[in-house]
């Protein structure tokens, strides 16, 4: 017998018919939301890639001469345009552009076909971009390049040596300047060539106010002595004399390093302090007879070498006679009546080891600076001149780069700290120091027994023939340097802070560091590169002459660089 289903089961509904209804009614709108998700997506990268390509024209806009025509500019929009996104379904709006400053104004649309159109009933979507850029006014900028001319900078790079890759970058540089809008006409630049010390114009600054020119300062006659009967007033003197004996024996133009803190200051010498003064860097004739590249001279046998020897000891000539027996090194060494006539001139030897020629200039090296002017032909003389040869003085270089920068300082040549800004903006005049180097700061020792206990520097000796030192000349914190290591972080300690207080004026630095894989330059020396720039964005590092194009071109394009103004 058939069993009859239960009752209450019998009367459950079947709602499988309806959930199949329910999905289906569901599945058109979820269809239409997911077509327009997938459309509206494509069309927001559109939308990203044409913004960016729309600041990108705008800049090159901007770029173009002042004198470009409408016409011209709304060419180059659309030619630029349909480069990054192609032309079809591009539409390029007319630009908008204003004067005083330029102003550009760029708005491009990218018609965007929709794949789920027939569904969401939006054929199209029209992203669209604006961007707008502004030519800057004319900046008025003061620069001064300091660049390396060390005898390293002979090394080879790239099939040419790093000085002759330096002269490119710096003519380049100089170029760039003075064509380029972003620069006012009022724009200047310094050349600052350095090595152990600089060197000004010693004809035109021969009788500066100042420099020390009648033997005021203390540091004046630190290694020379015995004046008695000389008629002798100053180095000058010692000078024109030795210039009889050698035509390159006048005074070269450079001067020693001021007293500590007045080197790493900016400023004047003052009346009150006559060791303010700029003293003329004259290295003394070390005790030998000036015939060889160095030379040995014996006393209460102590063997001493001497690698500056230039004249003889003596002249023969009235009290100025040859010693029966040797006196000590450092009463030889000053002995000033030796310079009234000049005796075995030496005038083609020079040191075996730093190749710099023997003479009261041994360590200046360099070409006279060049202070700040717009005159490119004179800026581009002074670079195609330098030559490698000397030791490596960053802190003098770097102080003399400030000082061709400043209103206050020897040539007073600089607008006023006032008016200037370590940003770019159009009515300050924008300072900048473009520091350059090779090596590490160096202040050769003598590697033989010798009084002095170093090379002749703009600091002067380790010890200095009257027996003072250069502590008067260094930080409290690097006192009583005696061989390369110590005086290299007396320079170095001397090279921070004046970064560091030309920083405090509102001097903007850049420093290049040119570091080659045969010839690099150590941590501590970049490291000190580093800490001298304005930010870190501002140092760069060279591997090759190359390299050093591409640091100096990115240096001069943030200098004068365009932007974005929404």
């Amino acid at each position: 017998m058939a069993r009859l289903p239960d009752g209450p089961r019998h009367f459950l509904p079947h709602r499988g018919g309806n959930v199949a209804l329910l999905f289906a009614f569901l599945s058109v709108p979820m269809l239409m939301f997911g077509g327009a998700a997938v459309d509206y997506g494509f069309a927001t990268r559109l939308e990203t890639k044409l913004q960016a390509a729309t600041d990108a024209t705008a800049l090159l806009l901007c770029q173009t001469p002042l004198t470009t025509s409408s016409a011209d500019l709304n060419i180059l929009a659309q030619t630029a345009m349909n480069g990054a996104m192609g032309a079809t379904n591009l539409v390029v709006d007319p630009l908008g552009i204003t004067s005083n400053p330029r102003q550009i104004t760029l708005t491009a649309h990218k018609l965007s076909t929709t794949f789920f159109g027939k569904l969401t009933g939006t054929t199209r979507i029209n992203p669209g971009a604006t961007s707008q850029c502004a030519t800057p006014l004319p900046k008025t900028f003061e620069i001064a390049l300091v660049l390396d001319n060390t005898g390293s900078m002979a090394s080879s790079s790239g099939g040419q040596s790093k000085l002759q890759a330096v002269q490119t970058a710096a003519t380049n540089f100089v170029n760039y300047v003075s064509t380029n809008s972003a620069f006012s006409s009022a724009t200047r630049i310094a050349i600052v060539p350095f090595a152990g010390a600089v060197a000004v114009d010693p004809t035109a600054y021969r009788y500066a106010p100042w420099i020390d020119v009648n033997g005021q300062s203390s540091y004046h006659w630190l290694n020379v002595g015995s004046l008695s009967g000389t008629g002798f007033t100053s180095r000058f003197d010692i000078f024109n004399k030795l210039q009889n004996a050698s035509a390159n024996w006048g005074w070269a133009g450079c001067l020693e390093t001021l007293p500590y803190p007045l080197n790493v200051q900016d400023g004047s010498p003052t009346s009150g302090n006559k060791d303010s003064l700029y003293v003329p860097l004259f290295a003394p004739d070390e005790p030998g007879d000036g015939s060889s590249g160095y030379a040995s001279y014996t006393y209460n046998s102590t063997q001493n070498i001497s690698f500056n020897s230039y004249i003889d000891d003596y002249t023969g000539v009235g009290s100025c006679t040859k010693w029966s027996s040797n006196p000590s090194f450092q009463t030889a060494e000053g002995r000033a009546c030796k310079y009234s006539n000049p005796r075995d001139a030496a005038p083609t030897l020079s040191n075996p080891y730093t190749k710099i020629p023997n003479g009261p200039n041994f360590g200046c090296t360099t070409q006279p600076l060049q202070r700040l002017t717009k005159d490119t032909t004179a800026l581009k003389n002074v670079i195609n001149k330098m030559a490698p040869l000397g030791s490596t003085n960053i802190h003098e270089g770097f102080m003399w780069g400030w000082r061709t920068l400043s209103p206050l300082s020897v040539f007073a040549d600089g607008a006023p700290y006032s008016s200037s800004s370590n940003t770019t903006n159009a009515n300050t005049i924008n300072k900048i120091i473009i520091l350059m180097t090779d090596g590490e700061n160096s202040w050769p020792d003598n590697p033989y027994t010798n009084y002095n206990g170093s090379m002749y520097f703009a600091a002067g000796y380790f010890r200095n023939m009257d027996g003072s030192s250069p502590n008067s000349r260094l930080p409290s914190t690097n006192q009583d340097i005696s061989d390369a290591g110590s005086a290299r972080n007396a320079l170095d300690a001397l090279t921070a802070t004046a970064c560091k207080n030309a920083k405090a004026v509102n001097i903007s630095i850049y420093t290049i560091g040119f570091s080659i894989a045969s010839d690099p330059i150590d941590a501590a020396g970049q490291t000190l590169l580093k800490n001298c720039a304005s930010s870190a964005d501002q140092y760069f590092l060279a591997n090759d002459s190359d390299g050093l194009l591409d640091a100096f071109q990115k240096i001069q394009s943030s200098i004068g660089k365009l932007r974005l103004t929404q």
